[in-house]
């Protein structure tokens, strides 16, 4: 065992919080590296093996710790503290612990970065093996980076869709992770559709965008990038006007499948003013 409880909470995550198997493994992974940290360093827990003797200072030097050896960003800062929390709070509601240490731990705030906004495409590759993101984010991302809009991605059919995408091999590599994926969901809904409710609903299985926001908030401290399918659409269109201004006019409306020349002026403008 390599933190008290852990069969029992890896079966909470799984049947109760209906967590995919690589976000119980990532999140079982910092509980295991918090303990064995606590193991090695922390002699009050050493002398005890209580969870009930762990309180909010010994996580904050912990992740102070992280901090400095390990140079984190506050993503990461702020991903670890929510699986601390994720675990204190299966303790705490299933009687297994009388406190709750990280009630008065706070995240840090996300640094925002508007140049690595505008060319997230740039890191596609780094985002789709990234298994701390969930795949409907990951294909989100891939999706919007072929310059297609949240409203058409999440209609009914879509799926058929992606024999149109002339996709790269490393995209295909995660393409074929996401069916792999999905394909039990998608039989259990009785449709060939990529973006589909956990719940049983035969009759209107797809996801809705409040749906989808749900993944896409809960990825957003694992991510450096700010995740609003809107604002995605609209970084990765200017930034590839910005990018490619030797095409015409024709080519660059047909590459970013924009209705006509009135909305390609619209970006081409939004994309300058990105850059003043």
């Amino acid at each position: 065992m390599s933190f008290p409880y852990e069969k029992r909470f890896i079966l909470y995550l799984r049947n109760e919080r209906f967590l995919e198997e690589n976000t119980i493994a990532d999140l079982t992974r910092d509980i295991t590296r918090f303990f064995n940290y606590l193991r090695q360093n922390n002699p009050n827990y050493r002398d005890s093996l209580k969870v009930s003797s762990i309180s909010s200072n010994d996580i904050k030097e912990y992740l102070n710790t992280l901090s400095i050896t390990n140079n984190i960003k506050n993503t990461t800062y702020n991903k670890m503290l929510t699986h601390i929390n994720t675990y204190f709070k299966f303790l705490f509601i299933n009687n297994l612990s009388p406190v709750l240490p990280t009630l008065s731990i706070k995240g840090r705030k996300r640094t925002v970065n508007k140049a690595t906004d505008l060319a997230w495409t740039e890191k596609l590759a780094e985002y789709l093996v990234d298994d701390n993101l969930s795949f409907y984010t990951r294909m989100t991302l891939l999706l919007i980076s072929h310059f297609y809009t949240i409203k058409e991605i999440l209609q009914k059919g879509f799926y058929q869709e992606l024999n149109q995408i002339e996709f790269t091999d490393f995209e295909y590599e995660f393409i074929n992770l996401f069916n792999e994926e999905i394909i039990n969901l998608q039989q259990r809904q009785h449709t060939h559709d990529i973006f589909l409710k956990k719940r049983l609903d035969i009759v209107s299985p797809q996801l809705t965008l409040p749906g989808l926001h749900k993944y896409l908030k809960k990825d957003q401290k694992s991510i450096d990038i700010k995740l609003s399918p809107r604002e995605l659409y609209q970084n990765a269109v200017c930034y590839f006007i910005l990018n490619n201004q030797n095409l015409s006019d024709t080519q660059l409306i047909q590459q970013l499948r924009l209705e006509d020349l009135t909305s390609l002026n619209y970006y081409r403008q939004k994309s300058y003013s990105t850059t003043e």
